[in-house]
């Protein structure tokens, strides 16, 4: 059964809508005060992502996990260096997958590691997207901004993020604290 059955419809959606906003909220602030290039920056919004993977499932993580990518889809995507349409695929889509793999690897395993292990797909997809999908379907002056180093330094710091995500959502499920806010 899964563990969202067991809370009320409305506390369920409220859960969503506030995760939905806090992941938008500290992907806009990192985004704003944590980048080290203008294609790369510290983003801590796959939190609201794992929280709501983890406590209502993989097939709502997947949909929270979309539109918590919406300000990185603007910023990287729409306003960056990626487009409308590769940002999309890159940013939304990857962020989705993360929503659905943590949710999934949640049912078997302690949150932090389904957090890192949900968080290989995604990170796999980037690296494809970043080192192949640019050559083909951006211009080549964009396309060569993607060079190694540089995928490599955000997916490093994509990682960094995870780990501090990780911890505090152990926490958080350790501390039953998600939990006890839907149950009251």
């Amino acid at each position: 059964m899964n563990e969202s059955t067991r809370y009320s419809l409305t506390k369920c959606a409220a859960l969503f809508v506030c995760m939905v906003a806090l992941g938008n909220l500290l992907a806009f602030i990192y985004i704003k005060v944590g980048y080290a290039h203008p294609q790369v920056a510290m983003d801590f919004s796959h939190l609201a992502t794992a929280i709501v993977s983890i406590h209502l499932g993989p097939a709502i993580g997947m949909i929270a996990g979309g539109l918590i990518g919406i300000v990185p889809y603007y910023r990287f995507g729409v306003a960056g260096w990626l487009g409308p349409f590769l940002g999309f695929i890159g940013i939304i889509i990857g962020k989705a997958l993360s929503g659905l793999s943590f949710g999934i690897f949640s049912k078997r395993v302690r949150p932090f590691q389904a957090v890192i292990a949900g968080f290989i797909p995604e990170s796999i997809f980037t690296y494809v997207v970043l080192k192949y999908f640019t050559h083909i379907l951006l211009p080549p002056q964009i396309a060569s901004g993607f060079t190694d180093n540089l995928i490599t330094f955000i997916l490093s710091r994509s990682w960094i993020g995870i780990l501090v995500v990780g911890l505090i959502v152990d926490i958080l499920k350790r501390k039953r604290i998600v939990e006890n806010v839907l149950a009251t």
